[in-house]
């Protein structure tokens, strides 16, 4: 009798779980149906704030609402659903839940705090990069990304300066991105002053959000004696002018480490001038696979000039540059069309011929003696 009881209440506790759980859901539904038809007169305030903030469900589904169109809409039309965020206490009651609430609840408030892109939401945020949860650490992280705001970029700068930070780079480095995206000279200041593991990520940062009112700064870190410092200003000075990005990135694609050699032969093939084809022929001839790849890769795109360029490589004596050349051109379709143009009886031309026939021949007796490369070609940086 005693075990029939147990299992009787328990089947009763699990199915007025269950009918609870059910009617909150339709109770949800419902109620998000009627204020999704509501929320702009909500917004605009022809509906009283009475008639939903006291609902905590009512509240949950008008900052939803509210988030969303704040993700979606132009700035012009932002300022207005953030002003009513103000108005209506919900950036308070957020920002309340942060301080008060702890695991995943808290989390979630500290996203959706991040999601209203306001000001106020950077201060309570910064106090939990330090807190002992991984979890809560990443979210705060993610939570000033979230914001798009320079201002909400500086505490995380601060604290990674100074070691504080426990949280993994690319996340770190993400929310970086999104908080400068608009205004990419606002993390000058930073990089300037920056040292160590704080500068490459910064750079790294640089390097994704690059405009061409920043190749000063860049050609200085092109200089700088950390290689991921050298390798993020070559990939930031293919969006910078020709005169200045052209012989900074000569000098990379020479450098010592073979990543930064990479990333400049990558913006060197990004910029597409001819006046990159001398610095790409030297690329083409690298000890590392990869860097002879990507330059072939750039190579192969000049239609016009791929006779002049085959007969540079030939007359190096490279067979590697030679086999780089050939594979570009067959996985870019043109080696068909270069062959059918050295083979045109019209064109009687020795240069052409002997050309043809090195080709042909797979460029037999061109050998030529490399220093093993000590790094594993087939990682990317």
């Amino acid at each position: 009798m005693a075990a029939l009881g147990g299992i009787a209440v328990v089947s009763f506790y699990l199915l007025a779980r269950r009918v609870l759980r059910h009617y909150r859901a339709e109770r949800f539904d419902a109620l998000a149906f009627q204020l999704h038809k509501q929320w702009r007169e909500i917004v605009r305030g022809d509906i009283p704030t009475d008639r939903w903030r006291g609902d905590a469900v009512k509240c949950e589904i008008v900052q939803s609402i509210v988030i969303q169109e704040i993700g979606a809409v132009a700035d012009k039309d932002r300022a207005g659903l953030q002003e009513f965020l103000r108005s209506s206490g919900l950036i308070d009651r957020v920002i309340q839940k942060v301080y008060d609430q702890s695991g995943w609840a808290r989390r979630r408030a500290m996203l959706a705090l991040g999601a209203m892109r306001v000001a106020e939401g950077v201060a309570p945020l910064s106090e939990l990069l330090d807190d002992w949860q991984l979890d809560t650490r990443m979210a705060a992280v993610q939570s000033l990304g979230r914001m798009g705001l320079p201002e909400a970029a500086a505490p995380i700068i601060e604290m990674h300066m100074v070691g504080g930070l426990k949280v993994p780079p690319s996340p770190v480095e993400n929310a970086l991105v999104c908080c400068f995206v608009n205004c990419p000279e606002a993390l000058l200041p930073y990089l300037r002053r920056s040292q160590g593991e704080s500068r490459e990520l910064l750079a790294r940062v640089a390097g994704e959000i690059a405009t061409p009112a920043m190749a000063d700064e860049m050609i200085v870190l092109a200089a700088d004696p950390q290689p991921e410092v050298r390798a993020s200003a070559a990939k930031a000075l293919a969006f910078a002018p020709l005169p200045l990005a052209i012989p900074t990135l000569g000098d990379l694609a020479r450098d010592e480490v073979w990543f930064v050699r990479l990333r400049a032969a990558t913006a060197l093939s990004q910029l597409f001038h001819p006046r990159t084809i001398p610095l790409l022929l030297e690329a083409v001839r690298d000890s590392n696979r990869l860097v002879r790849i990507r330059a072939a890769t750039a190579l192969a795109k000049f239609e016009r000039e791929t006779v002049e360029i085959l007969q540079s490589v030939v007359d190096s004596r490279d067979r590697y540059a030679l086999h780089a050349m050939i594979s570009a051109l067959e996985l870019g379709g043109g080696f068909q069309k270069v062959m059918a143009e050295l083979a045109d009886p019209m064109l009687h031309d020795e240069a052409a011929s002997r050309l043809l026939t090195a080709i042909r021949e797979g460029s037999t007796g061109l050998w030529t003696t490399r220093p093993a490369d000590p790094v594993v070609e087939s990682v990317f940086p």
